[in-house]
């Protein structure tokens, strides 16, 4: 009797095995969800928002190519025209001059200070400068140049040569920095508020030989709106570029850079 009470008061080893797997899931399930919301909190983000501007779009072409090389010349024909020979033209005989003692021999030579020609003088100018210099100006300064300033300073004038031009294409190649115009300053334009009408513009520069963009200036103008022009040469003037040599030395070099700007409607 008592072992048969003892045999059904013990419990169920299946039953054990059941509720510790249970309670080990739930546990595991309460540290993750624990785990999930301190990694939410550490990784929330800051709504930002939205861009004003919907599209804008900035396209830069490069200058026309040059023009190809001039046709290569006709072949030269089977028979070529004969040369004319250039005739020997004899030289004339001068007939020297006899040279005759003269016979009787002057008692005096003719002094040339006293005697002699006659210096050609030259027409003055009525209130002129003794010395001056023939077709000079009346009123100048003896030792002046023509069209100067009295009192002035000679100074040298500058013999260097122009800056060659070169493609955007070629230029681009020595390119360091070269961003796009501030989108956001072309949204804040009348162009890009109101008008919504896309255009080309064109901004030439030069490229020293420190690698810096100087004389930008406006070559082709966008429609309507100044401030945009403004904006591109803002844009270039930040443009930096590998300094151009040739010979050995560091060239300055200008080229015209081209914008297409599209606004979306």
């Amino acid at each position: 009797m008592f072992e048969h009470y003892m045999h059904y008061q013990q419990g169920d080893p299946r039953r054990k095995r059941r509720l510790m797997i249970a309670s080990v899931v739930s546990g595991v399930s309460t540290l993750s969800m624990l785990v999930f919301v301190w990694a939410a909190n550490k990784m929330e983000i800051t709504k930002i928002d939205a861009p004003t501007v919907d599209y804008i779009m900035v396209q830069m072409t490069a200058d026309e190519p040059p023009p190809p090389p001039p046709p290569p010349p006709p072949p030269a024909g089977s028979e070529a025209e004969p040369e004319p020979e250039e005739e020997d033209i004899p030289e004339e005989e001068v007939p020297e001059e006899e040279i005759v003692q003269p016979k009787e021999t002057p008692d005096k030579v003719p002094d040339q200070k006293k005697g002699g020609g006659k210096k050609a003088k030259v027409p003055g100018v009525p209130g002129g400068i003794p010395g001056g210099v023939p077709g000079g100006v009346v009123g100048g300064v003896l030792g002046g140049q023509l069209g100067g300033q009295l009192g002035g300073v000679a100074t040298k004038r500058d013999t260097k040569a122009p800056a060659a031009m070169k493609p955007i294409s070629v230029v681009k190649q020595n390119a360091i920095y070269t961003p796009n115009p501030d989108q956001n300053k072309l949204a804040g334009t009348k162009a890009g508020m109101f008008d919504k009408r896309g255009g080309v513009g064109k901004v030439g520069f030069c490229v020293d030989s420190n690698g810096k963009t100087v004389d930008v200036r406006t070559k082709k103008k966008f429609p309507g709106d100044p401030k945009v022009d403004a904006i591109l040469r803002d844009t270039v003037k930040k443009w930096r570029f590998k300094p151009f040599v040739v010979g050995g030395k560091k060239t300055k070099t200008c080229s015209v850079a081209e914008f297409n700007i599209q606004f979306r409607k």
